[in-house]
């Protein structure tokens, strides 16, 4: 297989460490909406369009599921103050391997979870150049549906999906990169799931974290 011309990266877990301010943010919301707040059934959820999470919560707890939206932007404006108040450290390895992709010729791009506002706010605090940037409020379907890699490949103008990489940190982000059809689908254990839990999700690679990921590309084409 050829080289990628699009990688698409999660962010949390993949290229920031997910420091707590995910649950953090969550607890937050949730005990201002007087919502139990189970830490495991969220872990379960990191990644997904969060007012898809925010309506599971309140489906829940027997209550109306037409509030997940105002939720959901409580939700972004509160992490992206935590964000403010204590950056999450970026990987080290993370600015030398976008150098040296993005020198191969590759696109990059960010696909997460979180709204655009907060992915914009982590991207300037890493100074990074992206190519594209998809927040899950941008699309109809969070993951595990292929919308953020689809929308990420029509702005990019890479409309071919065996020519794409899609990267993260949980199986959410392993089943999106699969139903997307993505040539490249890489599991990276520096979030919440180890290389073991990421190794029974659907995927092409499994790596420990993205230090190898452009070796890996090399190789596949040698």
């Amino acid at each position: 297989m050829n080289m990628p011309l699009l990688v698409l990266f999660d962010i949390a877990g993949t290229l920031v460490a997910d420091t707590g301010l995910t649950l953090k943010a969550y607890r937050s919301v949730l005990a201002e909406a007087a919502l139990p707040c189970d830490p495991t059934w969220l872990r379960s959820r990191y990644g997904c369009k969060k007012n898809e999470v925010f309506s599971e919560l309140l489906t829940r707890a027997d209550r109306d599921e037409s509030g997940a939206d105002a939720l959901s932007r409580e939700y972004a404006s509160t992490l992206e103050a935590l964000i403010l108040e204590s950056p999450p450290s970026i990987f080290p390895e993370v600015d030398r391997v976008f150098e040296e992709l993005q020198s191969a010729g590759c696109l990059i791009g960010l696909v997460t979870g979180f709204n655009a506002s907060t992915a914009e706010q982590l991207r300037a605090a890493g100074n990074w150049s992206m190519d594209v940037i998809v927040g899950s409020d941008e699309v109809e379907r969070g993951r595990p549906s292929p919308d953020l890699v689809i929308e990420a490949m029509h702005r990019a103008g890479q409309l071919d999906p065996n020519r794409v990489a899609c990267v993260g940190d949980t199986p959410r982000d392993l089943e999106m990169g699969d139903v997307a059809g993505c040539g490249w689908n890489i599991g990276v254990a520096t979030g919440s799931y180890t290389e073991e839990e990421l190794r029974q999700c659907p995927h092409t690679h499994v790596l420990q974290d993205l230090q190898d990921l452009p070796c890996l590309f090399i190789q596949r084409t040698s």
